[in-house]
């Protein structure tokens, strides 16, 4: 996992490194401008004879952009632009300004977009180095005049740190803001360069270190993000003497006359995520339904009060329990929905999903309870704004006060239980369609019902999930990639997870 820090939390490692570990500031910014230079030269984006536009500002940031400067001028044409004066440059940032003015480093002053005629013609690259992680309004002048220009060039551009512009903590994106194709992040994440318009505005985004140990960081970050490594080492390869009761039991109400297809999806991703057993409590089987999934129906096209004898004799045999794939908002459904939970919740595990989050309300105790909402469901359940800005932070919140473990399905998607908070940043266009979520639910249950704790099912379900839609994706494409698709992908992908091959 690699932590995520809030600019409060960088400052704070910046400050422990200097006053506690004796490593001074100086040396941070040297670290990280030769760590950013052997990023542009290993991805290619420097090559020899290119022109490159260095953005500096005043503050440590800028500081970071001067030394850049010295390490690339003697195998790049690099030309400074500076906004500001040096009498209010930080210690740091003056003494790298001042060793490039003896390098002879070329140093253009900027003082508004009448400066522009002074620029170089062509830049093939533009590194910003203005504002850094400390910005919290909209860039001022002459600030954000260069912004503007340096956007409008067809030229690379290269955010230091964060683009400036962009709001650090939440990523929003402030006026103007730069438009960075690579962002390279001074030894950890920022939580802005994820959220928000962060991805969008950042580009491809790189670690640079700077020599600060890790466990400092580790120390500070309360939110991680997944790395390709961590669902490697948590995968369990089975055992040879085995049989399906070691692999649980999934058993799953879901379903309508009007939707069957979504319990079919979500049924047969937990066979083929590996569950030992699916049952099926439904009132319409579909036809696509594996074989291998024990149906059991009720009469009736939607579930009411009248089914609760068989959902519950189901039920009292579950390892996990899915509930909620296409039952439809009929008000009965609702009301029978909530007294499931209510007489289940805590002693059966249990992953709500889709209309089976219709059966909780803000303030219930959730304990051994998975959610997976997307931005409206959760929205919903908040009674709050679709549009509301801190979601993320309120998923949190929700965990520690209700017990679950909620999987946010929004960018970046979210795995909290109030205690451990996990980002996964892979996004995949191919999951952008009808029942995706469905079998994201079946194989967080089936992966839970194996033995995984509830809060590993839940993210090792959503990285599952996502590889399945990358391996259906390059069969199909992404615009044809069908739900159906990734359970036929589980095969392949769990097959190269127990052979170490993702």
């Amino acid at each position: 996992m690699r932590p995520v820090l809030r600019p409060a939390d960088s400052y704070a490692a910046d400050q422990h490194a200097s006053n506690e570990l004796g490593i001074r500031s100086l040396l941070l910014m040297e670290n990280a401008a030769r760590s950013a230079a052997e990023i542009l030269f290993e991805r290619s984006i420097l090559q020899p004879q290119c022109n490159v536009l260095i953005l500096c500002g005043t503050g440590n940031n800028g500081g970071d952009g001067f030394a850049l400067a010295r390490h690339l001028h003697e195998s790049v044409q690099v030309t400074i632009v500076l906004c500001g004066t040096p009498e209010r440059m930080t210690p740091d940032t003056k003494e790298n300004y001042v060793i490039c003015q003896k390098l002879g480093i070329p140093i253009l002053q900027w003082e508004g977009e009448q400066c522009s005629h002074l620029l170089p013609a062509k830049q093939d690259v533009i590194i910003d180095a203005l504002l850094g992680v400390g910005a919290r309004s909209n860039p001022r002048e002459p600030i954000a005049s260069l912004i503007v220009w340096a956007n409008a060039q067809a030229a690379y551009r290269v955010a230091l740190d964060i683009p400036s512009g962009l709001d650090p903590n939440e990523g929003w994106m402030l006026s103007p803001c730069f438009h960075a194709d690579l962002t390279i992040t001074m030894g950890a994440y920022k939580t802005g360069l994820l959220l928000n318009a962060g991805p969008a505005e950042c580009g491809e985004i790189e670690i640079a270190e700077i020599g600060i140990p890790h466990r400092v960081f580790d120390a500070l970050a309360s939110t991680w993000v997944i790395d390709s490594d961590d669902i490697r080492r948590t995968w369990r390869k089975r055992q040879l003497r085995t049989t399906k009761f070691d692999y649980g039991r999934v058993v799953i109400v879901a379903g309508s006359a009007a939707m069957p297809g979504a319990a079919a999806l979500c049924a047969n991703a937990a066979i083929a995520a590996g569950a030992g057993l699916v049952e099926l409590v439904t009132p319409e089987l579909h036809p696509a339904l594996f074989p291998e999934v024990m149906p059991y129906r009720y009469s009736g096209p939607y579930l009411t009060r009248d089914a609760l004898p068989l959902v519950m004799q189901r039920l009292e045999r579950a390892t996990v329990a899915v509930i909620g794939p296409g039952l439809g908002s009929a008000e009965e459904t609702t009301h029978t929905l909530r007294e499931i939970v209510q007489q289940v919740g805590g002693k059966i595990p249990i992953v709500l999903d889709a209309d089976g989050l219709r059966g909780i309300k803000n303030g219930d105790t959730l304990k051994n309870v998975t959610i997976t909402p997307h931005r409206g469901e959760f929205a919903r359940i908040l009674d709050c704004s679709i549009q509301e800005s801190f979601l993320h932070e309120r998923a949190v919140h929700f965990a520690q006060q209700t017990s679950a473990t909620v999987v946010l399905k929004d960018f970046p998607i979210q795995i909290s239980n109030g205690r451990e908070t996990y980002w996964y940043i892979k996004y995949n266009p191919a999951l952008a369609s009808g029942g995706t979520g469905d079998v994201l639910s079946g194989i967080i249950a089936s992966l839970w019902a194996q033995g995984y704790s509830q809060f590993d099912a839940a993210w090792m379900g959503v990285v599952v999930h996502s590889l399945a839609g990358r391996y259906a994706s390059e069969e199909y494409g992404e615009s044809a990639t069908r739900a159906s698709h990734l359970i036929e992908a589980l095969g392949p992908v769990t097959r190269a997870l127990s052979e170490n091959k993702i």
